[in-house]
């Protein structure tokens, strides 16, 4: 029972905390049935050892009573900037028996006000455009450091050196943000990477998402005697720059390394610059110049950073007729190809990449748009081995080829894939080997496009976090991903785009489409709402509610009678022959679903999900004003779109109805009717989906809660165009853009796009079942209903939540049906088991008991709290624990 996974704003052991009420989770380790928290207490102390010995100088919250082991807000001391806080947990429960302390955790504060950073933001503004620049500066230490923090945003990239050695390990770093909003900085411990005497700083600078690269640096250094140090970018101190071997970098573009430009220990001590006051310039080194701020609040980052996440040996595979070498790295993937390579000064390796070949073999670079996709390295000579990889840019691709002049000889090669280092939340798997690949594919196209915001891809010039596209695909991530801190930061880029009469924008942070967005963008809306269910976050919901509301009002004030014709996207990417061709909305606007259906069912959503949000946060004026809202727009929808006699919406597309039916604006008296007209649609259409971003998650969830998962099975394993299995029958390793994206080369042909894969929730929530509950937080109540298609024999799921680790196993054998669960620690769940595969007559058992048999003669057992037999279906309600159910 002793907590363990201890954490403090959802990461584990955070330095540069911003919040100054940060919220603290953990989780249990007992596995008994029905064990559950009935009370915490949470101590915190200055320093480990008082923790230890029990001086609780900073909080004892004493015994609290409550079942909540998530978002406990720390509520001691008054913390103040680069405190660092030890703290444990002990927890009661449900018999009253206390365990032990948990082990010691900790968490940091970053710089909690601007008046503790003392430098200013230094850079070069006398040239060196695209350049990896250098900036360097010496200074002494006189005593043994006993902790020193390094502060630093180095916009719109960095890598922070110290004596030589590179500080942490985060790529592509700070997060993307709009900078005139929010400002990422980074905390780091370099107390063991400082000495006495002589030091030195290093910062490399790249462009980024930045126009002028620029960085705001502070190194606060304490000793045993209480004296501090403080080293910061400032002018007239000795900051200064240089070019770097870096002499282009770009995120669309790539990156241009040439190695005859090193500066041999810039980066430490012992490197003689010899700058003089007098403003000469030996070896290319200026003074640093002062660059304006870019303006926004500076804020910790401690939301998972971009690591490589894994190495693949590339393939070769032929020699193009130019001299060229083909490679293949197996995968679509993100990321970059390190290079170790020997030969001659001046010898150039330059290394090109692309998503597919075109028919003749070669790269097809025209799907990239603009983007140069390009790296290239000039060797600085030697008889030793030299060693590559970029450090401001990445790539999306399969295939690259590898182009060299003068003598060189390639030693090695790895592609490196490079994302958020998010970890992986659930696995699945079922009796379907086809199905088992999909899945893997779907999890790979949203790892793909993880880079600090969620990505519409990762290849071209685009890579933007497209409110649209989340407002059907955040849910999915939940399941693939802890995305705990990592939504959170991105619910901020998309507060951070709302403008002054309401509206959002159509990116985050806004680098490209519209302002206002789409009026279909439910993502302000639903991203709180989510981080709630999910993770129990409730601060994102209380920090940004009259910012929803907001939202609503200046919807309402365009909608004509509550209905909202501005649109550009509508029902997005259905199949070409679906959609008017380009250049009209690019090839993909639907012609057979009218926009104002779109844009007015997400209002309508947006409008039920606020009435809820409203209600957690106890508004019950607005509950109730929202509740007639969604009412009162839902009258006037069915009114425009519904056809009462044909039980059919707008033009009677597959989208239209389904859309309704899942956005809550059908009547329920014809939900059947709408439902069967879906079905009928999909077999006339030889069992082929007509949706597009909207719709194919919408579509594939409202057809598994109306018992048509047969038929969605049929349709996940189609293999014929418009299909998954169609992109997979042309050897895809992600899913694509469009659902031709191999044969209809229009300006839209991404091969690495999560927007169409949003139904990746079939196999977790509908295929595994699990599911959470609308009433509750942090999935503390699970829903356990798995929907089982006659075509599959089993499937096994698992998925890691706030409270531990859940998992569902079904199988059929025979006329029989075996399903297991596992319920974390502190948790319940409703399990519903369905009778289709049972004959008439058939007992559930648990662990070899009978616990109720076809009449309804219940028998309860442990962590069993109630069953009842339904007409299609037993419904048990269990505590937390392993179960093992059979029917048969």
């Amino acid at each position: 029972m002793r907590p363990v996974g201890l954490r403090c704003e959802y990461v584990e052991n955070p330095l540069g905390v911003q919040s100054a009420r940060p919220v603290l989770s953990w989780m249990g380790s007992d596995f008994r049935r029905g064990a559950h928290q009935v009370a915490y207490q949470v101590v915190a102390s200055s320093d480990e050892e008082k923790l230890k010995s029990g001086d609780y100088d900073l909080w004892d919250s004493d015994k609290m009573e409550s079942e909540k082991f998530f978002c406990i807000p720390y509520e001691g001391k008054k913390l103040h900037s680069a405190q660092r806080v030890y703290w444990k947990v002990r927890i009661w429960d449900e018999q009253g028996s206390m365990s032990q302390f948990s082990e010691p955790a900790y968490f940091e504060m970053g710089l909690l006000h601007p008046s503790y950073w003392k430098g200013r933001w230094m850079g070069f503004l006398g040239g060196l455009i695209g350049n990896g620049i250098l900036m360097r500066y010496s200074f002494k230490v006189e005593k043994e450091p006993v902790r020193a923090r390094a502060y630093i945003c180095g916009i719109g990239y960095y890598e922070l050196r110290l004596n030589g050695d590179r500080v942490g390990d985060k790529l592509l770093d700070p997060g993307a943000t709009d900078y005139s909003k929010t400002l990422l900085y980074s905390a780091y411990d370099v107390t063991d990477g400082l000495g006495i005497g002589l030091n030195s700083v290093g910062i490399i600078l790249g462009t980024g998402w930045a126009g002028t690269p620029r960085a705001l640096l502070q190194i606060n250094i304490e000793f045993a005697d209480g004296t501090r140090q403080e080293v910061y970018t400032d002018w007239g101190i000795g900051w200064c720059v240089a070019k770097g071997p870096i002499v282009y970098n770009s995120i669309y573009d790539g990156e241009d390394y040439d190695a005859r430009l090193e500066k041999d220990g810039w980066d430490t001590p012992e490197y003689q610059d010899t700058f003089l006051i007098e403003h000469q310039r030996p070896e290319g080194w200026s003074l640093a110049t002062i660059i304006e701020p870019p303006g926004g609040e500076l804020v910790g980052e401690i939301s998972t950073p971009i690591r490589c996440t894994g190495v693949t040996i590339p393939k070769h595979i032929k020699t193009l007729p130019d001299g060229r070498e083909l490679f293949d790295v197996g995968e679509n993937q993100s990321g970059w190809v390190r290079i170790r390579v020997k030969g001659e000064r001046g010898a150039k390796v330059k290394l090109t990449f692309a998503e597919v070949l075109k028919p003749d073999g070669d790269l097809e670079m025209s799907y990239l748009r603009l983007a140069r996709c390009q790296d290239s390295y000039i060797l600085r000579g030697g008889k030793g081995i030299e060693e590559y990889a970029p450090r401001f840019t990445y790539h999306g691709f399969r295939y690259f080829t590898v182009e060299t002049a003068g003598i060189v000889s390639i030693e090695s090669m790895q592609m490196e894939f490079i994302r958020s280092d998010l970890k992986q939340n659930a696995e699945f798997e079922c009796s379907d080997e086809f199905l088992n690949r999909l899945v893997h594919v779907m999890w790979h196209t949203d790892a793909c496009n993880m880079h600090s915001i969620p990505t519409d891809c990762c290849q071209r010039d685009e890579r933007h976090g497209w409110t649209t596209d989340t407002t059907s695909r955040a849910e999915g991530s939940v399941y693939h991903f802890d995305v705990s801190s990592f939504f959170e930061k991105w619910t901020r880029d998309v507060f951070d785009t709302q403008d002054k009469n309401g509206y959002f924008a159509d990116t985050a942070p806004h680098r490209w489409g519209r302002r206002p967005c789409d009026p279909q963008v439910n993502t302000p809306i639903s991203l709180p709402l989510l981080l709630y269910r999910a993770y129990g976050n409730k601060r994102v919901m209380e920090q940004n509610y009259e910012s929803m509301k907001r939202y609503i009002e200046v919807l309402l004030k365009e909608a004509d009678d509550l209905l909202i014709s501005r649109t550009g996207f509508g029902e997005w990417a259905c199949p070409v022959e679906e959609c008017y061709p380009e250049p009209y909305g690019a090839g993909a606007v639907s012609k057979h679903v009218t926009a104002t259906l779109v844009s007015t069912a997400y209002l309508h959503y947006s409008v039920t999900q606020l009435k809820q949000m409203a209600g957690i946060l106890g508004h019950d004026e607005d509950a109730l004003y929202f509740e007639n809202l969604a009412a009162a727009i839902k009258e006037k929808y069915n009114a425009r779109f519904f056809n009462e006699a044909a039980s059919q919406y707008d033009m009677g597309s597959q989208s239209s109805n389904t859309l309704s039916v899942s956005l809550g604006l059908a009547p329920e008296k014809y939900r059947e009717a709408v439902m069967r007209n879906i079905a009928e649609n999909v077999a006339e259409h030889d069992y082929h989906l007509t949706t597009g971003n909207m719709g194919t998650k919408s579509i594939v969830e409202t057809l598994s809660e109306n018992g048509y998962e047969d038929l969605v099975y049929t349709i996940m394993t189609q293999k014929t165009s418009p299909s998954f299995g169609y992109m997979l029958e042309k050897v895809a390793t992600s899913i694509w853009e469009r659902w031709e994206a191999d044969r209809n080369n229009n300006i839209m042909n991404s091969q690495n796009h999560p927007m169409l894969s949003a139904c990746n929730v079939w196999f977790y929530k509908y295929l595994g079942g699990i599911r959470f509950i609308d009433d509750t937080a942090a999935y503390q109540q699970l829903l356990i209903a798995p929907t089982i298609p006659s075509q599959l024999e089993y499937a096994k799921t698992e998925m890691d939540i706030m409270a531990g680790h859940v998992s569902t196993h079904w199988k059929k054998e025979n006329e029989s049906l075996m399903l297991n669960v596992e319920i974390p620690f502190n948790t319940s769940a409703s399990v519903i088991i369905p009778k289709k595969f049972a004959v008439e007559g058939a007992k559930l058992y648990e662990g070899g008991s009978i616990i109720c048999d076809y009449s309804n003669n219940a028998s309860l057992c442990q962590g069993i709290t109630s069953v009842e037999s339904c007409e299609d279906r037993y419904v048990v309600e269990i505590l937390s624990g392993s179960y093992s159910f059979l029917l048969e």
